[in-house]
């Protein structure tokens, strides 16, 4: 059997099919290696077996017993399934194979910060993560998506995980699809239907309760980014600030985080999420601050933002953000903006400075407008 040692790792490779008439040689084989070396951690890699009987499950769960560090790793579908099936999945550790795409010459429908989606074809997109190899992160999304969706929230269902070039992404099926961006581009004169419609999805997820305590408490993260704020602020003002977050109504609602035009899929008449990595529970107003950052808060200080991250003037994204705010709230009361507008700062300055702390002028320029709206406002109940 071919195998290889490396820092007190074990990898065992397995080929062919694994059943009950090669088991008790193969079984003999492993034991013969096992012996023969010291390790902590087995691997059993499974990138070229084809099948696997219950005579091999049972000689991986003798692996798992005698060795409690064994893990199954590049498993292809049909094997994996069987692993998933009869319960390994549960008690030991279990990857599936990662199969390689190609995006080249495919069409870009959506790019953000964090990711590129790409079509592949009529009926697949890929969702390609710019700032993240981490295969546990991005199962993490996925696993929220998937109970989001059961919860009625409308998100694409991902395949698998798949590898492009030295990156990670994720398959999704979808039909005929175009980004919510593109649809605004394309169908001016569907400007109000669509807009209607995005509303009623951000009030969807926004009431929809989840009580999961895997799902993140946003209000918890913007605390965190309201103590960022110490040393970068006045104190009397940072004491204000994070005080003001502190008093923000708890809430068990979703919050998607990152709900801007880019990361809603149109598929007919349907709007999908594909972008979960942000899901939260917690209260609107934390929404609507971040949706506001992508619309008006970044091209404050980088004029031209916003045609460069969305291909769409400041005034549309600005006006856009506008009419959401009315249409959500049913009216157009300044004090409502304004709230939401500090709640957007708060996060606009921790996250220049967790991700450009050099970029002095956006972060100045943050800073003076929380301040001014700080001063203005004694609380930020938006009313619901």
């Amino acid at each position: 059997m071919r195998f290889d040692l490396s820092n007190n790792l074990l990898t065992l490779f397995f080929e062919g099919e694994l059943n009950s008439y090669n088991s008790d040689s193969v079984e003999k084989e492993i034991d013969d290696v096992v012996s023969a070396n010291k390790f902590q951690t087995l691997y059993l890699d499974f990138a070229k077996l084809q099948y696997i009987s219950s005579a091999g499950l049972r000689i991986v769960l003798k692996l798992k017993q005698k060795y409690d560090d064994t893990h199954v790793i590049n498993a292809g579908l049909d094997v994996y399934d069987v692993l998933q099936m009869t319960g390994f999945t549960n008690i030991m550790d279990v990857k599936k194979a990662i199969k390689e795409m190609s995006v080249d010459g495919a069409e870009i429908i959506g790019e953000g910060f964090f990711s590129t989606v790409y079509r592949i074809d009529k009926d697949t997109i890929i969702k390609v993560f710019n700032r993240t190899s981490d295969e546990k992160q991005i199962e993490r999304e996925l696993k929220l998506a998937k109970q989001a969706f059961v919860l009625g929230i409308p998100t694409a269902i991902s395949f698998d995980i798949v590898k492009v070039k030295d990156k990670l992404g994720v398959r999704f099926e979808m039909l005929d699809c175009m980004s919510l961006k593109n649809a605004f581009n394309k169908y001016p004169e569907k400007y109000e239907e669509l807009l209607n419609k995005y509303v009623d999805l951000l009030k969807k997820i926004n009431s929809t309760e989840c009580f999961d305590p895997a799902v993140p408490n946003i209000k918890k993260f913007f605390i965190e980014k309201a103590e960022a704020l110490k040393g970068i602020i006045d104190d009397a003002h940072y004491q204000k600030a994070l005080e003001l977050i502190k008093n923000v109504p708890d809430r068990s609602t979703f919050v998607h985080g990152d709900c801007h035009f880019k990361n809603i899929m149109v598929q007919g008449e349907e709007f999908l999420l594909i972008d979960m990595d942000t899901l939260s529970v917690g209260h609107p107003i934390f929404e609507l601050a971040n949706l506001r950052c992508p619309y008006v808060a970044f091209e404050e200080d980088c004029p031209g933002n916003n045609e460069q991250f969305f291909g769409l003037s400041a005034e549309y994204c600005k006006k856009l953000y506008d009419d959401i705010i009315r249409l959500y709230f049913g009216n157009e009361d300044e004090s409502i903006k304004g709230k939401v507008a500090l709640v957007c700062y708060i996060h606009m300055v921790w996250w220049t400075l967790t991700n450009q702390k050099d970029n002095t002028k956006r972060l100045n320029g943050c800073k003076d407008r929380l301040v001014a709206l700080l001063d203005k406002y004694n609380d930020i109940d938006i009313g619901i």
